[in-house]
């Protein structure tokens, strides 16, 4: 059998950067796991397949670090050398159980296996699926935080063209794609004032806005981004998702790009971040203590080039790559 590491990028299993397909029992504490959710409530867009589009979308970076020489290869925006370890740090586990006709159902099982993956140790990456999925797997980080310490704190930073803040949002009730961030500020562990969104376009309804500022959270909008400075940006988010809290966890709307360069996805951003502007945040958000993330709403189906697929997996091997590369 050929091994899946001589493979090229477009054939052999895709999982994200050919890391090795586990399960609970193969997590070893500092590993940072991959798992896949693919629940979306909106057939049209088909967020279903983003998991999928994802881990397709690593490969080819995979492919380059790869074939590096042995004394590594040079992250050239950082200066740094960097090396993949003797020994994976990533593994990939596959999909979370997904029930499309019992969002309740769905929830236990996407947060059930957040949790799993956060007591054995693991750094959890939940990928979508549609934003809703950033509930469960929060709530799946929260429940197993406050098992470890039952006194902890945990911030937030939404990054995305929307808030998701709404109560309620038919046809769908209280838990769909446009509620998630109103749900997580309701879970015990979560400080709403501690809550950041970054990236927020367009017009806003008041039912959402509202309620974020009475509770004292924080909204940089896209505009606020580009007069302050996407660094300047992260730098405050992170402080303020930290101020008082001993963690924060992260969900990130691929949305949030500009739709002129990111197509893949169901809701269309106008004059929103560019790709390095959403570099230069996640630069600096990766020095504060994130505890876990989902990486949501990919469509491959609306982008046939794959273009937002690779946008993506680059946005989250930016976060993780000190923690799965050797630096020399």
């Amino acid at each position: 059998m050929t091994s899946s590491q001589n493979l090229p990028w477009f054939a052999g299993p895709a999982t994200f950067m050919r890391a090795p397909l586990g399960d609970f029992g193969d997590i070893q504490p500092g590993n940072v796991v991959i798992s896949g959710a693919p629940h979306a409530m909106r057939e049209r867009f088909n967020e279903r397949l983003g998991p999928k589009g994802v881990r397709e979308g690593s490969l080819p970076i995979f492919d380059k670090m790869r074939n590096a020489s042995s004394d590594g290869f040079l992250d050239i925006s950082t200066g740094k050398r960097l090396a993949l370890p003797d020994e994976t740090r990533l593994l990939d586990i596959g999909d979370l159980n997904s029930y499309p006709t019992d969002v309740m159902k769905a929830t236990e099982g996407m947060a059930g296996g957040v949790a799993e993956v956060v007591r054995r140790g693991g750094w959890s990456v939940c990928l979508g699926g549609d934003h809703y999925v950033g509930y469960p797997s929060c709530l799946g980080y929260c429940r197993a935080a406050a098992e470890a310490n039952p006194r902890v704190k945990v911030g937030y930073i939404h990054i995305d063209g929307h808030l998701d803040f709404a109560d309620e949002s038919p046809p769908n009730g209280k838990y769909n794609n446009g509620t998630n961030a109103r749900r997580i500020s309701e879970i015990d562990v979560m400080d709403p004032s501690s809550m950041v969104w970054i990236g927020i376009q367009g017009p806003c309804n008041l039912n959402q806005v509202e309620p974020i500022r009475r509770n004292g959270g924080t909204i940089f909008t896209s505009e606020d981004i580009h007069e302050m400075g996407p660094a300047e940006v992260g730098k405050r988010a992170g402080e303020l998702a930290l101020k008082g809290c001993d963690v924060i966890y992260m969900s990130f709307d691929i949305d949030v790009i500009d739709a002129g360069f990111s197509n893949g996805t169901g809701s269309v951003t106008m004059g929103a971040l560019t790709a390095m502007d959403l570099l230069k945040i996640l630069d600096e958000l990766a020095k504060y203590p994130i505890g876990a993330m989902d990486l949501v709403e990919n469509s491959p189906a609306l982008d046939h080039s794959g273009r937002t697929s690779r946008m993506a997996a680059e946005s989250l091997l930016r976060l993780i790559t000190p923690k799965v590369f050797d630096t020399l």
